[in-house]
């Protein structure tokens, strides 16, 4: 995770082109893609265990962000969202077996909490071990080169933009250091429109440098979201 900004992620204007393949599907030929997004979604394999409504009658917003990630738009995923009733879901100790036999050490105690968390700040559960395992390897002393701390990779100066007494000591707590990792992606996902791709690669390379590749007409992807997002 870089911290090459000065500013929080609602600091810097979202005018900057995002992608939504879905869109003119919508416009055009709407029956045909609130059918092609339940199936989208019939076919997501994680979930909080719970349904896909929150406890206010709305969609769950990381559901939404698998349906936003499989192509389907903002503006009709809380429709297709609502049809399924129940969703297949791994759960904290299967997450961790998962990981566990691809040779990384997580406890029954670390996998717990990720997912509380996770949960907590809206991130899909696996979404978030899979950044906790991209950046520190579920090594909650790991330290980079640059400084970064922890398991989700903080530097001091955004962890501050949501504790502003953080010091080194609190990112080297696992509880504070993925709280505040956790919320600091939600904060991305939300500056990017729901486009959690972006907000990947934002949390790996900084806001700055995402937005002025996408204002250059670019693509900032540097391979970091898809090591994040993949299931094997």
């Amino acid at each position: 995770m870089k911290d090459n900004e000065s500013r929080s992620p609602r600091a810097v204007s979202r005018n900057v082109p995002l992608r939504n393949d879905f869109r003119s599907l919508v416009r055009s030929r709407p029956v045909q893609a609130v059918l092609l997004g339940c199936a989208v979604l019939q076919g997501v394999s994680t979930a909080t265990g719970s349904g896909p409504l929150g406890e206010d009658g709305k969609p769950r917003r990381w559901i939404l962000q698998t349906a936003v990630r499989s192509g389907v738009s903002m503006e009709v995923a809380p429709v297709i969202v609502a049809a399924p009733e129940r969703m297949a879901h791994a759960t904290p100790d299967q997450l961790a077996e998962k990981y566990r036999a691809r040779g990384y050490s997580v406890s029954d105690k670390l996998a717990h909490l990720i997912y509380t968390t996770a949960v907590k700040n809206e991130i899909e559960p696996e979404i978030a071990f899979g950044l906790v395992r991209t950046e520190s390897e579920f090594k909650d002393y790991a330290t980079s080169r640059v400084g970064a701390i922890g398991l989700t990779q903080l530097m001091l100066p955004t962890a501050r933009w949501f504790k502003r007494d953080a010091t080194e000591n609190d990112l080297r707590d696992s509880e504070t250091n993925l709280e505040i990792g956790f919320r600091y992606l939600n904060e991305l996902i939300d500056r990017y429109d729901g486009d959690l791709h972006l907000a990947l690669t934002a949390y790996n390379r900084g806001t700055g440098t995402v937005d002025r590749v996408l204002q250059s007409g670019g693509d900032p992807d540097n391979g970091y979201a898809r090591k994040v997002m993949e299931r094997g």
